[in-house]
């Protein structure tokens, strides 16, 4: 195993209506800095679009990590611990139409 997410209806930020999320992203040390996650993040992007979903949400307390890949800062929300986390968006309707306008 190199790296792994999970996409789930629910996180570690309960008390929301915001769904789906992706979540317990890691990737193991030895292969960090190949944008393995990138594939990972991209898949779970794909089954949000054919599920009709608009947006994908991912919680954490990485700065600059998951901006790289088109995500973008929506807000501070209290975790399952009652901790601060930084919660991400992502217009998955947005983003693969830009996509297409590039190629």
């Amino acid at each position: 195993m190199i790296s792994f997410c999970t996409f789930a209806e629910k996180d570690d930020i309960q008390l929301t209506d915001l769904t789906p999320w992706i979540g317990w992203v890691y990737t193991f040390p030895c292969y960090r800095g190949h944008r393995y996650i990138e594939k990972l993040l991209n898949h779970a992007e794909r089954l949000a679009e054919e599920a009709g979903i608009k947006n994908i949400y991912i919680s954490t307390n990485h700065c600059g990590l998951y901006e790289k890949y088109g995500y973008q800062f929506f807000k501070i929300m209290k975790d399952i611990d009652g901790e601060d986390s930084r919660v991400y968006v992502k217009n998955i309707v947005l983003s693969h139409l830009e996509k297409k306008k590039e190629a």
